[in-house]
């Protein structure tokens, strides 16, 4: 039998319920999103220029959090590529009503996500991500995140393997000028991909905070560079894709 494709309004909806839920038990006790432009040289397996739009969005809520993201990017070989990663946290402190203290942790949470695309054509990407997050306390941070999780993706038949995955964002300032520095890092074993090598994803940002620069708004707008690094693109040995990107970044 020919399993069914995965389509992106199926994402849609999964989406919607996920955030849907959330709503329904608390309003949200904040909200960040952001739209990012991207255009950088240098990627492998296809394109070797590309452009991406990307929607950042993440929220919390009386029991968690959520968080989504999605690339856009038209690409001459394949067309356009879309791709979303959708996670939802339930928090130990936040359910329990108990303060967390185990060294630099200062919150435990039980997370789920979804990664999915609408390529390959014959069959749409999707994998699976369920495990533990650590909020990691640090005056130096605006967020520091650590998520441990079991990943399966739909192409490899019957084998988990583990994404540990570190999530930063710090602000500073160089003279009057300020900055940021944000990203994340993808650690996968091989049972993550079809070739079964751990591989790495990298995607580090230093931004500078043009609106306040311009005398408007501060933590706005701002304009930088975003190094995109895949160690074993998926998980292919000797593919290495090392990229650099002009990035803008709205926030609103």
């Amino acid at each position: 039998m020919k399993k069914p494709d995965f389509s992106l309004s199926q994402a849609a909806l999964i989406l919607s319920l996920t955030l849907g839920c959330a709503q329904t038990a608390a309003a949200f006790d904040w909200t960040s999103s952001n739209i990012q432009l991207l255009y950088g040289k240098d990627f492998e397996l296809g394109d070797d220029d590309r452009a991406t739009v990307t929607i950042e969005h993440a929220n919390g809520w009386q029991y968690g959090g959520n968080f989504f993201f999605v690339d856009i990017i038209p690409r001459n070989d394949i067309g356009v590529e879309v791709y979303a990663e959708v996670y939802t946290y339930l928090s130990f402190k936040k359910i329990s009503g108990f303060d967390v203290e185990l060294g630099p942790i200062k919150d435990i949470s039980l997370m789920a996500g979804l990664n999915i695309s609408n390529k390959p054509e014959d069959h749409h990407f999707q994998a699976y991500v369920a495990g533990i997050s650590f909020d990691l306390a640090n005056p130096y941070f605006d967020y520091l995140q650590l998520d441990v999780a079991a990943y399966k993706t739909d192409n490899v038949s019957g084998k988990y393997g583990v994404q540990i995955t570190p999530v930063w964002s710090v602000p500073f300032s160089i003279g009057e000028v300020k900055f940021k520095f944000r990203g994340f890092t993808d650690f996968r074993t091989g049972n993550t991909n079809l070739s079964g090598n751990f591989n790495i994803l990298s995607q580090p940002q230093l931004l500078v905070d043009i609106g306040d620069l311009a005398g408007w708004k501060s933590d706005k707008l701002y304009f930088g560079t975003e190094y995109f690094y895949w160690y074993r693109k998926f998980g292919i040995d000797k593919v290495e894709e090392s990229a650099v990107q002009a990035m803008f970044l709205a926030n609103f």
